[in-house]
């Protein structure tokens, strides 16, 4: 079987085709949706202000119109096209203000919520372009307004169970019949002051069709970088849960998810 160049799993349209059927069933999308509703009902605000969510790297947008059809005020801001155009495509997306970006392009101060799923705050591995990524989420929240996000927590050292054999599974192609996913790690490396920098590359493979390939960077921050990079950004944190029922954190904890409110 011939394989294909190996590409921006968010920027080519067959992997954005394919990120739903291998990302269901997402427990971040309820966690995110009972936020939103615990605040909406804190701030109380009329209907002449709705409650407005920010969805930063809102990708295709499952989060997004389910949180349009909540009631709130919806903007899902992201910098793939292909992504996008399958946000807006999706049952419901014309409820949502879809924007072609990163977070600096998000409308200053109408936030009452801004989020990260998915992982998404993983992807900026950079320690200037996350800095900056948090300064643009401060900036799009209105005065006491909570960024909350994600992040997988480096004491479980989860890239070393990112093997072929324990990430294989098939799964509904949008065309019909099935596709199979796995993942390859290719490099590690643990010598950073800001956390784990891990490189693996997501294959896909169908049958009658080339076999595709896509690599991605991610960083595994401590708990301790991201308290004080929120911090430096402006924000006091709040709240840190180690799943997504809402427990502490613990040596057993899987993600950090972090509440930081706009100081």
């Amino acid at each position: 079987m011939s394989t294909l160049p190996s590409t921006n799993p968010y920027e080519d349209p067959e992997s954005a085709r394919l990120y739903d059927a291998e990302n269901s069933g997402r427990e971040d999308v309820e966690f995110y949706r009972r936020l939103a509703r615990e605040l909406r009902g804190a701030a109380a605000r009329g209907a002449d202000a709705p409650f407005t969510v920010l969805d930063i790297g809102c990708g295709t947008g499952v989060l997004c119109v389910d949180l349009a059809a909540d009631g709130h005020r919806v903007l899902g801001v992201d910098p793939a096209g292909a992504m996008l155009e399958i946000a807006r495509t999706r049952p419901g997306g014309e409820r949502v203000t879809w924007i072609l970006g990163s977070a600096d392009a998000a409308p200053e101060g109408e936030a009452d919520l801004a989020v990260m799923t998915g992982h998404a705050a993983q992807q900026i591995v950079p320690a200037d372009t996350w800095h900056a990524l948090l300064a643009s989420a401060h900036r799009a929240l209105r005065p006491g307004g909570v960024l909350a996000f994600e992040s997988r927590d480096p004491r479980r050292r989860p890239w070393e169970h990112w093997t072929p054999e324990s990430t294989r599974g098939d799964f509904p192609h949008p065309d019909g019949g099935v596709f199979t996913s796995w993942v390859e790690l290719l490099a590690v490396d643990e010598s950073g002051a800001d956390g784990v920098v891990e490189t693996h590359r997501g294959i896909t493979e169908r049958e009658g069709s080339a076999r595709r390939s896509a690599e991605e960077t991610l960083i595994f921050r401590p708990l301790e970088v991201l308290r004080a990079d929120l911090e430096a950004a402006g924000f006091v944190l709040e709240r840190v849960h180690g799943d997504w029922s809402g427990g502490p954190v613990t040596d057993a904890t899987a993600e950090l998810i972090l509440l930081g409110r706009r100081s």
